[in-house]
């Protein structure tokens, strides 16, 4: 981006600008997801509300989220599966690389999740047992009324009512007998269905500032805190939570210029953002005294972006930060020292409150009371924000209360953050959101 010299000459004399280059980020997993965990090396499962899946960096479904369940990986190889009644049916034997294998036979999962020697032991209708291979195939048939995996080249399973001598048997990977044995050992499967342990990259590092979270590559921040939950990098990844959703952010080496100054009641803005965000609304926020927020849309297309807009003259700290796509790219602050003053709409502020906890009704809705007190002096318009993504907006007269029913759905057990702003002023206040059944 060619930025005009002389507009940035002009700035400076104008007041002192905010100016800054930040290495950045995008959005490999968009944060929308109840749960993401690494599935393997840049391969993700993700947790809807209804649903699991897995999908690459790029957020092309491996796996598309339409299963109930889905096992880690174990000796390379995991299932995929759906729910019948109180069983689980075996769709696809997914292998590490991302690649998949249907099953043809209407076979599900036994005690034993996992493949050991290519060979997992599978329940057919009836209940019998027998053993698929990875590629899905019922190598050996659900001929057993009890089995056990494969260890060493060799399974244990039994014959009958597995009460009379010759009812226990080892059998090899292609089924033939191997010999009779007294009983079947006990297996013990705590090692099976852990996530994927990427190695840490010591490129990137994280850092926490005011309960959140933010990354850094050496002494450089890459994105400002903003995340309530972040894991540690690695393969260039990193899952994080915002908004109590989960997604995944991915480092890269594009930089972002961005010139701000504001003086006279007038702000101007020049930055020049990554190419992978250029389809993207880019927003600037104004954060005065860590309460009065405003966003605005800039202008352009592409990677170049500007604004001009007049603002309010307010004394204190001075916050801007640069977003696309719920995602914080650069920020920087001053502190304005000068005239005295209050806001607009006079006042001492609102207040805003809710139960402490709400329980869902019948069809998985909570309805959140909302009550907002307006203790300025003049009449405020107050939007009201949910950190679950819900919206509402109400006026609320000088020194009163008004009120607002949110209806939210939930799934699990959530915490909850309620913001309502207006007038140059907010408050903010949480609540515990449970659903009706806990599953």
């Amino acid at each position: 981006m060619r930025i005009n010299k002389g507009l940035i000459i002009l700035l400076m004399c104008l007041a002192l600008p905010m100016v800054g280059q930040a290495q950045s980020a995008h959005w490999a997993v968009s944060p929308i997801y109840q749960s993401v965990t690494r599935f393997a090396s840049n391969l993700f499962k993700i947790k809807t509300a209804m649903s699991t899946g897995i999908c690459d960096e790029e957020e092309k479904w491996v796996v598309s989220p339409s299963m109930d369940s889905i096992t880690y990986l174990t000796n390379g190889y995991a299932l995929a599966m759906t729910k019948n009644k109180d069983r689980y049916r075996i769709i696809y034997v997914v292998k590490e690389n991302g690649t998949r294998a249907s099953l043809k036979e209407e076979v599900y999962v036994s005690e034993f999740p996992y493949f050991s020697d290519d060979r997992c032991a599978v329940v057919n209708k009836k209940g019998k047992y027998g053993f698929i291979d990875p590629s899905g195939k019922l190598v050996i048939p659900c001929s057993y009324t009890a089995a056990v995996p494969f260890q060493n080249g060799v399974a244990q399973v039994a014959k009958g009512k597995g009460k009379k001598k010759g009812d226990f048997i080892e059998i090899n990977p292609s089924g033939s007998v191997v010999r009779t044995i007294d009983h079947l050992n006990k297996v013990d499967i705590g090692f099976v269905n852990r996530p994927y342990e990427a190695p840490d990259d010591p490129s990137f590092s994280r850092f926490m500032d005011n309960k959140e979270y933010g990354y850094k590559a050496g002494n450089t921040t890459i994105l400002p805190t903003q995340f309530e939950e972040a894991e540690k990098p690695c393969d260039g990844h990193a899952i994080v939570m915002v908004d109590h959703m989960y997604g995944v952010v991915k480092f890269n080496s594009a930089t972002i210029d961005c010139h701000v100054s504001e003086s006279g009641g007038q702000l101007k803005v020049e930055a020049e953002i990554p190419s992978i965000w250029e389809n993207k609304v880019a927003t600037l926020s104004r954060i005065v005294n860590d309460a009065s927020r405003k966003e605005y849309e800039m202008e352009g297309s592409g990677t170049e972006r500007t604004l001009t807009t007049n603002v309010s003259k307010e004394n204190g700290k001075r916050v801007y930060e640069l977003a696309c796509d719920k995602l914080i790219l650069w920020r920087s602050q001053y502190k304005v020292e000068s005239s005295k003053g209050k806001g607009s709409q006079g006042g001492t502020g609102i207040t805003v409150s809710a139960p402490a906890s709400v329980k869902a009704n019948k069809k998985g809705v909570c309805a959140v009371p909302i009550k907002v007190v307006n203790r300025g002096s003049s009449e405020r318009s107050i939007s009201i924000s949910l950190s679950t993504g819900q919206k509402s907006s109400l006026k609320v007269g000088a020194g009163k209360t008004g009120s607002v029913t949110v209806n939210v759905p939930v799934t699990k057990k959530t915490s909850c953050t309620i913001t309502a702003r207006g007038g140059g002023v907010s408050s903010s206040c949480s609540t515990t959101l449970n659903p009706a059944i806990v599953l």
